[in-house]
């Protein structure tokens, strides 16, 4: 059984696939029909700490790699999330906490960098923070079917998993993919019928994960700035997707999500080929 658990496609596919899936049920009933509904999201970032978990182990407290701050990071966004979520705030402090936490975040992640960096150093830093910034905006405002919303963090999160795997980091891709099955497994309880809203917790615990990732890989990996930039379009995907005419209706609704999702394959494909094309000769590591 063991044995079972060590497989690296046990620990990034299908325990936080299942565990996404489970969870997402097991919170909406747990908390209610009120509540329930509101918080279910909170399934994403509790599926990706159990893959975190089997793939890297338990983090120390204090954390002293950037590998285990990241657990502390989505940690930190899943409980504040619920929180806000439950309590029904309003989407404005949502927001706030969002762009707020990811300067927290980079400011936690690359302390060893801040202290003798350079200008191009601190402008890196800015535009991480700004990309970040990008992400929530592109979210909030594609927020109103949670799929379409969630469509481009599972293809964002997959692509920064073969990103993080052509740059030598082989324990980062694993995050990345266990973080893109939970997506799905919560998704699954949303198509073709969108059940859940996206909330403070799928942007704190979830978006903040797939940030987070980014922040690591940007810092302290050779996975290609560039591919990661590209990944970034992704999250443009559903204006685009708009655009494409579907049957009118309930089909039609169905189907936005897959067409969104197509779309942002688009971008997330071709940072994973300049990932490929640009990467060090060597095997990827763990």
């Amino acid at each position: 059984m063991a044995e079972f658990f060590t497989n690296p496609l046990v620990q990034s596919v299908l325990v936080p696939v299942a565990g996404g899936f489970i969870l997402t049920g097991a919170i909406r009933f747990a908390n209610g029909r009120a509540k329930g509904p509101l918080v279910a999201g909170a399934a994403v970032a509790l599926g990706f700490l159990v893959g975190y978990v089997l793939i890297v182990g338990l983090p120390p407290l204090p954390p002293v790699s950037n590998q285990q701050k990241l657990a502390y990071v989505v940690a930190g966004g899943l409980i504040i999330g619920f929180l806000m979520d439950f309590s029904r705030r309003p989407p404005f402090y949502r927001e706030l906490v969002y762009i707020v936490g990811a300067a927290a975040a980079l400011y936690w992640m690359a302390l060893p960098k801040i202290a003798g960096g350079t200008a191009w150093t601190y402008l890196s830093l800015v535009a991480l923070w700004i990309a970040a910034g990008l992400i929530g905006y592109r979210l909030e405002k594609s927020r109103a079917n949670v799929v379409n919303a969630c469509a481009p963090l599972l293809v964002a999160a997959l692509g920064l998993g073969l990103v993080a795997l052509f740059g030598r980091t082989g324990s980062y891709s694993q995050l990345a993919f266990s973080l893109a099955t939970a997506f799905g497994g919560f998704m699954l309880w949303n198509w073709p019928i969108a059940r859940y809203p996206f909330g403070a917790t799928l942007l704190l615990g979830g978006a903040g994960a797939l940030v987070t990732i980014a922040y690591a890989l940007a810092l302290y990996t050779e996975a290609s700035p560039y591919a990661l930039a590209m990944l970034l379009l992704c999250f443009f995907a559903e204006p685009v997707a708009r655009r494409i005419k579907l049957p009118a209706g309930k089909i039609g609704e169905a189907f936005r999500p897959v067409a969104v999702g197509a779309v942002a394959l688009i971008p997330a494909l071709a940072a994973v080929a300049v990932a490929y094309l640009t990467a060090p000769g060597q095997e990827a590591g763990y």
